[in-house]
C-alpha cells in the first residue's frame, strides 16, 4: 500500500530526517531501582539527558554526554557495546540530516539525479533504525558474554519511541508512489490500454 504520492516524497524526506534527529530514538526509565531513587535517561541521536531523582552521585545531574563520550562514561556498566552501536546510529542519522539539507539545497539536481534521494533516505534511516533496536536490546536485556567487553542491562525498563518512528519513516519512504517508477508506468500503460480496448468494444 501506498501511503505518500510522489509530489511530497521529498517534503516527507525532509521532515523524516530532522524528525528523527529530534525524536529520543530510546528513554530509559528506573523507577526507586537506584539506592531508593530513580532514573529517566533519554537517548536523542546524538546526545544522551540523564536525569537523577532522589540519588546523590559524583557526576553533574543532570547529565548531558555525546554518544561516544557514554562509551567510556558507561565502560563499567552496562558496558560500552550499546553506546558504540548508538554511536553508529547517530553517524547515520547525521548522514540523513545532511541528505536533507542537500535536497532542500539543491532540489533542482536531485529531481533529475539517477538515484531517487528520498528512496536513500529511506534506506537511511531503516539502518538507523535496526542500529538503535540493537543498541535497545542491549541496554534492556544485556547480552551474551564476550570477551573483554561488559555487556549487563542497563536498569528499568526502555522505551524505544523513536525507533519505531524510524521504522515507520523508512517504509514509508521506500514505498512511496514515484512518478518515474518503472513499475509505476507499467501498471499505469496497462491500465490504459484496458480502458481503451473496453471503449472500443
Amino acid at each position: 500500500m501506498v501511503w505518500v504520492k510522489s509530489e511530497y516524497a521529498e517534503e516527507l524526506a525532509v521532515v523524516s530526517a530532522w524528525l528523527s534527529a529530534l525524536i529520543p530514538w530510546s528513554i530509559s526509565v528506573a523507577i526507586g531501582e537506584l539506592q531508593g531513587g530513580s532514573l529517566i535517561e533519554f537517548h536523542f541521536p546524538f546526545l544522551l539527558l540523564r536525569v537523577l531523582l532522589g540519588v546523590e552521585v559524583p557526576a553533574p545531574n543532570p547529565l548531558i554526554l555525546l554518544p561516544w563520550e557514554a562509551i567510556g562514561f558507561y565502560g563499567d556498566a552496562p558496558g560500552p557495546l550499546p553506546f558504540a552501536v548508538w554511536t553508529v546510529g547517530a553517524a547515520v542519522v547525521g548522514l540523513a540530516v545532511l541528505l536533507s539539507l542537500a535536497m532542500y539545497a539543491f532540489e533542482d539536481r536531485f529531481r533529475t539525479a539517477r538515484v531517487d534521494p528520498v528512496r536513500v533516505m529511506g534506506g537511511l534511516l531503516l539502518v538507523a533504525a535496526v542500529l538503535h533496536t540493537v543498541a535497545s536490546a542491549l541496554l534492556q536485556f544485556g547480552a551474551l558474554p564476550i570477551e573483554g567487553v561488559q555487556t549487563d542491562a542497563f536498569p528499568g525498563i526502555l522505551l524505544p519511541v523513536g525507533v519505531v518512528f524510524q521504522y515507520a519513516f523508512a517504509y514509508t519512504l521506500l514505498r512511496v508512489e514515484r512518478v518515474d517508477d518503472p513499475e509505476i508506468d507499467a501498471t499505469d500503460g496497462q491500465t490504459e490500454s484496458g480502458a481503451v480496448d473496453t471503449e472500443e468494444t
